[in-house]
């Protein structure tokens, strides 16, 4: 036999679902023998798959699917399941059209019912006659959660900020069944035989628990295909990664793509992120029916995610915390920081995301973002400082290179509009701690502190704060020395020590040491002023200064 002719047989053996002797036969035939040896097989297994997935045998479906040698497209295998699984690459009948056929029957059905009072057992027996169901509709097999979030507040909150959602794909999960073609009805009970439309997917229904194993391995085979696409492309980036022709990264590109449309990088890169992002965002969606407690492991590591499908998915289920490390990790930050702050400006904590409550949550996302950001860190900054001055600060002296590098002005004019408390702190942060010299911040501190001491009460915590003034006098030498003078109380004795400083620094040594001496009468100042003085080289004579602070002491 020719080739030609054992690929014939081949393909009537494939045609006639004869798929294990197809691929027994395959397995002992030389390459040679046949035009395409392993597409041929590739595409048994398949349809070998598809027959075990109809039979529910799940396990065994998808593990031949995810095989090394087969690896099915996704949109191969995607169309065994419903929408609420897969969204349009459902395989499944269009569910809306069947419910509009079935209430179309409904409307007509009340329509021929006799007037009210007069429906007695012979309307019953008509009706049941008629084989036409009752007004109620079945309860549908499948999922039957509600498609709105648990929290009606919070929901059209996130809605506000997401804008409109596209249609989830999130109907019931069985087809509708309500119509009379394709069922049995023995006095008055549904008997279910097939949907009443055609499948695309095949003549086959799930219920709950068929549907939940089936999900269950199909995570598996996602988890397979995603691994498979991370071979040839960066999840990070979205870029292809360098392959050469002929390799095994080559080969996995064309099995994951049900046709290539083009040979450029391009348009390459281009399918291979549609396919991935189909693939993530079943993913997605397949852990949410399955294993909710799965689905943040998706948002920790760069994916394709559907923003979309993930928002309606996640407030169905009320799963706020898994929002905001999505929206985290899809750079959507400020959809995040106004959940965020919606969950932790509310009175009571939600019971569905208690760790949102408060600004703590918020403090940690705020510090995670680049300077990049600093509009929307200043924004939502705003009420964390307000309600929790102390943690909220560490935004902008935290140790951290956010921190650190945050753009200087814009936030010491933010803090100003703030508490001027806080100004002096972040002003004290990168002088002290930064070691930061632009004359601005500091002539800005000095007069900060002037106002603060000349304003507040004069109690133990006004005394730290004049001790840190003082020595930022001393230690500074970026600040305008005459204005600051100009600014500094002369008659109070609680800024002699601060004048004395800027005097000293002005080389106004013995105004300087008068005050120490016959205003503060602190000798101990004055003779540690003068040791001081020496070293620094000043005008007066050491020896002079000396005599004439014994002669004050006697």
């Amino acid at each position: 036999m020719d080739a030609t002719d054992y690929d014939s047989q081949i393909a009537e053996l494939i045609a006639s679902k004869e798929y294990d002797e197809a691929v027994s036969i395959l397995n002992m035939l030389e390459d040679a023998l046949l035009q395409d040896k392993d597409g041929s097989l590739r595409e048994a297994k398949m349809r070998k798959a598809e027959v075990l997935f109809r039979e529910k045998k799940y396990r065994d479906a998808l593990d031949l699917f995810n095989e090394d040698d087969v690896h099915a497209p996704p949109e191969r295998v995607l169309k065994l399941f419903p929408p609420s699984i897969v969204g349009r690459y459902s395989g499944w009948p269009d569910l809306q059209e069947d419910e509009s056929e079935q209430e179309d029957s409904q409307t007509e059905e009340v329509e021929k019912r006799p007037a009210e009072g007069s429906n007695g057992a012979n309307g019953v027996n008509q009706t049941l006659a008629s084989g036409s169901t009752s007004s109620t509709a079945p309860a549908l097999t499948g999922d039957s959660r509600p498609s709105t979030p648990q929290n009606n507040s919070a929901g059209g909150f996130v809605r506000k900020i997401m804008g409109q959602n596209k249609s989830s794909d999130t109907a019931s999960i069985a087809p509708s069944l309500a119509t009379s073609e394709g069922s049995d009805n023995v006095n008055g009970n549904t008997k279910l035989n097939k949907p009443a439309k055609a499948q695309k997917g095949g003549d086959y229904q799930l219920d709950t628990k068929d549907l939940t194993n089936a999900v269950l391995e199909l995570n598996s085979y996602l988890a397979g295909t995603r691994a498979r696409l991370q071979r040839v492309i960066d999840p990070a980036t979205g870029k292809l990664k360098p392959r050469e022709k002929g390799t095994a990264a080559e080969q996995t590109m064309k099995r994951l793509l049900t046709s290539i449309q083009g040979e450029s990088d391009l348009e390459l890169e281009k399918q291979l992120c549609e396919t991935f992002a189909l693939v993530d965002t079943t993913l997605f969606r397949a852990y949410m029916f399955s294993r909710p407690s799965l689905a943040g492991s998706l948002f920790r590591i760069p994916n394709f995610c559907d923003p979309d499908v993930v928002n309606e998915k996640l407030l169905e289920h009320s799963r706020y915390n898994e929002l905001v490390d999505f929206f985290y990790g899809k750079k959507l930050h400020a959809q995040a920081l106004a959940l965020l702050e919606k969950f932790g400006r509310s009175q009571e904590p939600n019971p569905a995301a208690p760790s949102l409550h408060g600004p703590s949550r918020t403090i940690r996302y705020i510090s995670g973002l680049s300077p990049t950001h600093i509009d929307l860190i200043l924004e939502y900054s705003e009420w964390v400082l307000k309600a929790a001055p102390k943690e909220g600060m560490e935004i902008f002296v935290g140790d951290t290179e956010n921190a650190e590098t945050l753009p200087r002005h814009r936030v010491v004019q933010f803090l100003s509009r703030i508490e001027r408390i806080l100004e002096i702190q972040y002003l004290e942060h990168i002088i002290t701690e930064l070691n930061d010299l632009t004359p601005d911040f500091h002539n800005r501190l000095s007069e900060l502190f002037i106002e603060h001491l000349k304003e507040t009460p004069r109690d133990g915590e006004w005394e730290a704060v004049m001790g840190r003034f003082v020595k930022f006098l001393r230690d500074s030498r970026q600040y305008s020395l005459s204005r600051a003078f100009s600014m500094i109380p002369r008659d109070e004795p609680a800024f002699y020590e601060a004048q004395a400083s800027v005097l000293s620094l002005m080389g106004n040594h013995k105004q300087a040491l008068e005050i120490y001496a016959f205003k503060m009468e602190d000798y101990a100042k004055a003779e540690e002023y003068i040791l001081q003085s020496s070293t620094c080289g000043p005008k007066l004579n050491a020896t002079c200064i000396t005599a004439h602070v014994f002669r004050w002491r006697n």
